[in-house]
């Protein structure tokens, strides 16, 4: 009898597919993820028009192989909360939020880094996303850069009026220890990318890794972003993603087939795929 290894499977919870670098060339990214062993792609939905775009993504996917591979995200990123208009805006992601590959509400959050929202309209919007996410009981992308604070203020608000919140994951997570401590005894999750595998940039990211809960991690790419130099190629894409999990069963010291293991799951509970 011939035996059968099975070679452990990772979900990139971030992939921004509709980015021009994939424009004519998505399916074959794709592809080539798959043969790297990252079978499930959540593709990023940053504003209305880039998740209506994933929603095609998604669905022509589908429609061709008949394979749930891709899934997606439905939101407006803090960048483009200067566009959030209360009753247009929510009604069209309430739309696309019923499509049956569509997973959470995001990329939402707050960017006090570049501002190019003002901060009482990513507030704003941000707040409006959340209750969204309450009312439609869909899990929760947040974007958070320099604006930890704020962030835990509202989502700690919005609880307090006897709302429960769904499950949240910070994606592309590059704070402080401080700041995921916060995280995680709220129950939420932390995405990790590339940026865990660079030298200098991912140290405080490893230092802090063995406080977390494995169970609390998740691995994305973010591509075409945070990617960390292969060879000539400096931007990521979602073949990439085992060299996240690679770095956190490193210095974990676990196995990487554990550490795929175990993000699987938790990325199958929280956006509810199989």
């Amino acid at each position: 009898m011939v035996s059968v290894v099975t070679c452990p499977r990772v979900v990139d919870i971030g992939v921004n597919l509709t980015h021009k670098a994939f424009q004519h060339r998505w399916k074959d990214v794709v592809h080539q993820s798959i043969d790297a062993g990252v079978e499930t792609l959540v593709l990023t939905g940053t504003c209305l028009e880039r998740s209506r775009q994933c929603l095609g993504m998604a669905q022509e996917w589908f429609e061709e192989t008949n394979t749930p591979n891709l899934y997606f995200t439905v939101g407006v990123h803090p960048h483009d909360a200067k566009t959030w208009d209360d009753e247009s805006t929510e009604t069209v992601m309430n739309e696309l939020l019923q499509h049956p590959l569509a997973v959470a509400v995001g990329e939402c959050g707050l960017d006090y880094n570049r501002n190019y929202s003002s901060k009482e309209d990513q507030r704003h919007a941000f707040a409006s996303q959340v209750k969204l996410a309450c009312h439609c009981k869909m899990p929760l992308f947040l974007h958070e850069r320099e604006a930890h604070e704020d962030l835990i203020e509202i989502l700690d608000e919005i609880s307090k009026t006897k709302v429960m919140l769904p499950p949240i994951v910070v994606h592309c997570f590059t704070g402080t220890e401080s700041e995921a401590m916060a995280y995680i005894e709220r129950g939420f999750y932390l995405g990790f990318t590339g940026t865990i595998c660079k030298k200098e940039r991912g140290e405080p990211l490893r230092a802090l890794l063995p406080r977390i809960p494995l169970d609390r991690i998740l691995v994305e790419t973010d591509a075409p972003f945070m990617g960390f130099q292969k060879g000539k190629r400096k931007s990521s894409i979602p073949a990439d993603c085992p060299d996240v999990a690679r770095q956190i069963a490193t210095t974990l010291g676990v196995s990487f087939a554990e550490v795929c293991d175990a993000t699987t799951r938790s990325a199958q509970t929280f956006f509810g795929i199989p």
